[in-house]
C-alpha cells in the first residue's frame, strides 16, 4: 500500500515535530503523558499486522473462494450458451494481509526477494510475469462474442437469448448477491485508505521518517523516505532482484527496527480507526453484515476451492 506520499511540509519543520526517542516513547498530539509504543519485533519476521477495520473486509482465503465462486458461476452461464470460459492460473503470494502496508518490514523477504512482493514457494519473479502475461493471452485472443458474453458488452442476445445485465459475469455477481458490477467496497477502501494517509503524515510517524533517514544515511544510503526507497528506478525491472537491490531493502527494514518505525505508524492508525469506528458505527454495521451474508453465499458454491 505504501506508495509516493510526499509530506506536505519538508523536514526542516523539526521544530514542530515531536521529540520521540527509540526506546518507543513518543508524546501524541494533545496528550499529557507520552505514549508508550514497546518494540513488536514480529512484525519485522513476518507476522500479522491487524488493523480494527480489518473486521469488516473480506479476508484474504475469502476473497480467493469469491474468485472461484465467480467463476464457477459465470461458467455455468457461458455453457449455457454453448461457450466457454478458461479459467485462470492463480499465483497466490504467501504473504499476509497488511504485510506491506507500511512497505517493506519483513527482513527474511528484503533478503530473497529484494522490494518486490514474496511469490509462492519454488516461484521466481520471470515465471509470475509469465503465467501473468499468459492469463491476459488466455482471454484477450478469445473470440470477441466470447468476450462480450462475459463481460456483456457491446451484445444484447446471442442465439435469440437476452444476455443477463453484466454478461455472464454479472449474472454470477448477481447469485452472489452483487450488484452486475461486481463487489464494491469503496466506502470501506475510502475508510482504510484515509487512516493509512492521515496517520502517515501524523507527527509521530514524521518523525519516525526522520529517524528512518538518519540511519539509512549512517548506512551508507541516501534517501528521503522509505517511498523513495521502494520506488529507486533500479529495482523496476521485471528481473530478480540484483544484490543492490537486496542489500539496500534488509538495510531499509533494519532501520525500521531500529526506531520502532512500524510500531509507531500501527499504533497511530489503529488510534485514528478505533476513532472512526465509533464515528461510523451504522454504515460499518451494514457493511460487516453485507461481507458476512456474501461469505455465507460463497460458501455455498460447490467451488472445489
Amino acid at each position: 500500500m505504501i506508495g509516493r506520499v510526499r509530506l506536505a511540509a519538508t523536514f526542516s519543520l523539526l521544530g514542530l515535530l515531536v521529540s520521540g526517542c527509540a526506546n518507543g516513547e513518543v508524546r501524541d498530539r494533545g496528550a499529557a503523558t507520552p505514549m508508550k509504543i514497546p518494540k513488536a519485533s514480529g512484525y519485522y519476521q513476518g507476522l500479522d499486522i491487524i488493523l480494527p477495520l480489518d473486521e469488516y473486509a473480506l479476508k484474504k482465503t475469502e476473497r480467493q473462494r469469491f474468485k472461484s465462486a465467480v467463476y464457477v458461476l459465470s461458467s455455468e452461464c457461458m455453457k449455457g450458451f454453448g461457450l466457454d470460459w478458461p479459467k485462470p492460473v492463480e499465483q497466490v503470494s504467501e504473504v499476509a494481509d497488511n504485510s506491506r502496508r507500511y512497505g517493506v518490514v519483513n527482513e527474511g523477504d528484503a533478503r530473497k526477494f529484494g522490494y518486490a512482493v514474496p511469490l509462492p514457494h519454488g516461484v521466481t519473479r520471470k515465471e509470475a510475469l509469465r503465467v501473468g502475461r499468459e492469463n491476459i493471452e488466455r482471454t484477450r485472443n478469445l473470440p470477441r462474442e466470447t468476450i462480450n458474453l462475459y463481460t456483456g458488452e457491446n451484445l444484447k442476445t446471442l442465439s435469440g437469448r437476452k444476455i443477463p445485465e453484466g454478461g455472464c459475469r454479472g449474472e454470477a455477481y448477481r447469485k452472489l448477491g452483487l450488484p452486475p458490477q461486481g463487489l464494491i467496497s469503496t466506502t470501506l477502501d475510502a475508510m482504510r485508505y484515509g487512516t493509512w494517509e492521515s496517520s502517515r503524515n501524523d507527527r509521530i510517524v514524521v518523525d519516525a521518517v526522520i529517524r528512518w533517514k538518519a540511519c539509512m544515511r549512517n548506512a551508507g544510503y541516501k534517501y528521503d523516505t522509505p517511498e523513495d526507497a521502494v520506488g529507486d528506478r533500479r529495482w523496476q525491472h521485471e528481473g530478480d532482484p540484483s544484490g543492490a537491490e537486496k542489500s539496500t531493502a534488509v538495510a531499509d527494514v533494519k532501520c525500521k527496527r531500529n526506531v520502532l518505525f512500524v510500531e509507531k505508524w500501527h499504533r497511530v492508525e489503529v488510534e485514528k480507526q478505533k476513532r472512526l469506528i465509533k464515528e461510523k458505527k451504522g454504515v460499518l454495521d451494514g457493511l460487516k453484515r453485507e461481507t458476512e451474508a456474501l461469505g455465507n453465499r460463497i460458501d455455498r458454491v460447490p467451488t472445489g476451492a
